[in-house]
């Protein structure tokens, strides 16, 4: 922003920025361009409020709409079970005695909702036993923390990992998996079980959201469960279910 401006601060008028944002039109995608205006809006706003801005003209300036995607983002039912069930063919290959780890891991994260970073920073200390299957006390984004319920059938994978170190998901080194492993085992199971190539650790996130709704999930419910500080969050997968919609109830 200040290689494209080459003035300080102070001095941007709305016009520079008018200029910048039809330069970003042309050279990044609508959805870069809608983060970059957010961070310069931020910026204009705390100089007003640190008292370095007298006016705030980064608010004379609207982020573009962005098209909704996260319907593209949901795998099915039966495709994130071929993405769990795919760990069971890492067993022959010369890392397999790690698909048990795996196999917890993506049904951990399907079926609680969490987080990459959340799952990779979970410790012992965090799970406890209940009467159907476990909670586990996640800290997750903005520093907050909350408690999860863990299936049964989730609770007694982990139950079986090995304990060598306080974190739950270890790596063959020894120390606490790292997120870019994450992301490689969900790519590799998603190839293995020929789902969509772009499938990530977040669609786990979003496809548990979308099929809790689904099976009649109370919302202020999921919002606490996934974290959200915001219902309106939560609310969008409300409306993002390919699969149903009002045409079904239309005879023609």
């Amino acid at each position: 922003f200040f290689s494209f401006i080459n003035k300080p601060l102070g001095e941007v008028q709305i016009e520079d920025l008018q200029l910048w944002h039809r330069r970003l039109q042309l050279t990044d995608r609508p959805s870069t361009v809608a983060n970059k205006i957010r961070a310069i809006k931020s910026l204009f706003s705390y100089g007003v409020k640190i008292g370095y801005l007298e006016v705030n003209i980064g608010s004379f300036i609207k982020c573009p709409r962005v098209k909704e995607k996260l319907a593209e983002r949901i795998l099915s039912e039966s495709d994130c079970l071929k993405l769990i069930e795919a760990t069971k063919s890492e067993r022959d290959r010369p890392l397999g005695r790690y698909a048990e780890r795996n196999r917890a891991l993506l049904c951990l994260m399907y079926g609680c909702g969490l987080r990459v970073s959340e799952v990779c920073s979970l410790t012992w200390g965090d799970l406890q036993p209940s009467a159907e299957g476990g909670k586990c006390t996640v800290f997750g984004k903005g520093n907050k923390t909350r408690v999860v319920l863990v299936p049964v059938s989730v609770w007694q994978l982990l139950m079986k990992l090995p304990r060598i170190i306080e974190s739950v998901f270890v790596s063959r080194t020894g120390r606490p998996l790292e997120r870019t492993m994450v992301y490689k085992i969900v790519k590799d199971c998603a190839k293995r079980a020929g789902i969509s190539e772009k499938a990530s650790c977040h669609w786990l996130r979003h496809s548990h959201a979308s099929h809790a709704i689904e099976s009649g999930c109370n919302l202020r419910l999921l919002q606490q469960s996934l974290g959200h500080s915001k219902l309106e969050t939560t609310e969008r997968y409300l409306h993002i279910n390919p699969n149903q919609g009002s045409s079904q109830f239309i005879n023609i």
